[in-house]
């Protein structure tokens, strides 16, 4: 069964979605898919990887990171090695 809910779009493109879906999915960002049919609104729920032993080290941007600032951040990690 679907369960279909109405939004209003404002001037801005700001869409506002229901308090009920957002506390459900506990997302802060969504991926939007444009499908044949319309779009598609999908909670984007961060997934955290960490790896720590002595040859690896974690790293985390679970809602992206720009490249410039991802090759700053991994030369940084990287002089730490040295």
């Amino acid at each position: 069964m679907q369960n279909i809910t109405a939004a209003k779009i404002f001037g801005t493109g700001q869409i506002t979605l229901p308090k009920k879906w957002r506390e459900k999915v506990g997302a802060k960002n969504v991926i939007i898919e444009e499908v044949p049919q319309g779009l598609i609104i999908k909670p984007l729920v961060p997934t955290l990887y960490y790896e720590n032993d002595e040859d690896n080290f974690g790293i985390n941007f679970p809602t992206g990171i720009e490249a410039k600032k991802l090759a700053k951040e991994l030369k940084k990690a990287n002089e730490g090695l040295s």
